[in-house]
């Protein structure tokens, strides 16, 4: 399996287990809703970045394109 594949795999997850999170989060007792909206956190933080990961390798197969071209 090739670097982009993995990459939106892990986004297409990562973006359901926020979707998942988020709608658990009414059912969580109160005492526990603040590590739960910090580990929600950390995992947005982390999709971002899965996402700029993405974006720059398609960045890069675009650059690398048109050198082979030339």
């Amino acid at each position: 399996m090739d670097v982009k594949k993995k990459l939106e795999n892990e986004i297409a997850r990562k973006k359901k287990l926020i979707e998942d999170s988020e709608n658990m989060l009414d059912q969580i007792p109160k005492h526990l809703r603040p590590n739960q909206e910090m580990a929600l956190g950390i995992y947005k933080k982390e999709l971002e970045i899965l996402e700029r990961e993405l974006i720059k390798l398609g960045d890069k197969n675009s650059i690398d394109k048109k050198i082979s071209n030339i």
